[in-house]
C-alpha cells in the first residue's frame, strides 16, 4: 500500500508547484510608471504618452492621470521609445530599457508651454497706478506678475491684440497654484495699454 501512495504523493506535489509557478508569473508582469509635469513642476492631465519598441515598432499608449501619471503594464523586455504629446507643450521623447527581471526606473517628463501665437519683440512691461498689478512680458512668450497678495509667472501668446495668459507658478495666500483654463487680457490700441479684471494698466516705458 505505501509504495503505490508515494507516486501519488509526488504528482500531486509536481502539480501544485506548476501552478504556484504560473501564478506568481502572472502576477510578476512588468510595470512601467511615469510622470509628466511642466517647467513649474505641476503635474500635466491629459498628455498622451506613446510607447514603442524600438526592434518591433509594437505600440501602446496611456493618457495621464489628474495627477500626471501614467502606466503601462506588461511591456516585453528591450529597448522603448517613450513619447508624451499635450496641446500647448513641446512633444519630449526618451528611450528606455525595459527589464522583467529587475525594478524600472519611472521614465518621467518636464514639458515646455509652446503658445500659440505671438510675443513681443522685447521686454515690455504694464503697470497699474500704485504699482500692482504689474506685468513683465518677455520675448521667449514667458510672463512675470505681482498683485496685491503675490507674484507669479506662466506663459503667454498675443492673438489678435487679446493676450491668452496661463499661470503656471504663484507664491501668494495659496503659494502654489495651477490654472488649466487661460486668462484672456485685452490690449489697448497699439497695445499700449492692456485690461486685466476691468483694471486698465498703461504700458511702461
Amino acid at each position: 500500500m505505501w509504495r503505490h501512495l508515494r507516486p501519488s504523493c509526488s504528482v500531486s506535489l509536481v502539480t501544485i508547484g506548476f501552478v504556484l509557478s504560473v501564478a506568481a508569473s502572472a502576477g510578476a508582469q512588468i510595470r512601467t510608471r511615469g510622470e509628466v509635469t511642466d517647467e513649474w513642476d505641476n503635474p500635466l492631465e491629459g498628455v498622451t504618452v506613446l510607447a514603442e519598441r524600438t526592434a518591433s515598432g509594437l505600440q501602446q499608449t496611456d493618457t495621464t492621470d489628474e495627477d500626471g501619471r501614467f502606466l503601462f503594464v506588461g511591456l516585453a523586455s528591450g529597448e522603448w521609445s517613450f513619447t508624451a504629446t499635450l496641446d500647448g507643450y513641446q512633444g519630449v521623447r526618451r528611450v528606455a530599457p525595459i527589464r522583467r527581471m529587475t525594478d524600472n526606473r519611472p521614465v518621467n517628463f518636464e514639458l515646455e508651454a509652446a503658445p500659440a501665437g505671438g510675443a513681443f519683440g522685447e521686454r515690455t512691461e504694464f503697470e497699474a497706478e500704485g504699482g500692482t498689478p504689474l506685468f513683465r512680458f518677455e520675448q521667449d512668450g514667458t510672463f512675470e506678475f505681482e498683485d496685491a497678495d503675490g507674484e507669479g509667472e506662466g506663459t503667454y501668446a498675443i492673438v489678435e491684440q487679446a493676450g491668452i495668459l496661463i499661470v503656471r507658478d504663484y507664491d501668494g495666500p495659496d503659494d502654489k497654484f495651477n490654472i488649466k483654463t487661460p486668462v484672456v487680457v485685452e490690449f489697448g490700441n497699439q497695445m499700449t495699454s492692456m485690461t486685466h479684471d476691468g483694471v486698465q494698466l498703461p504700458w511702461k516705458k
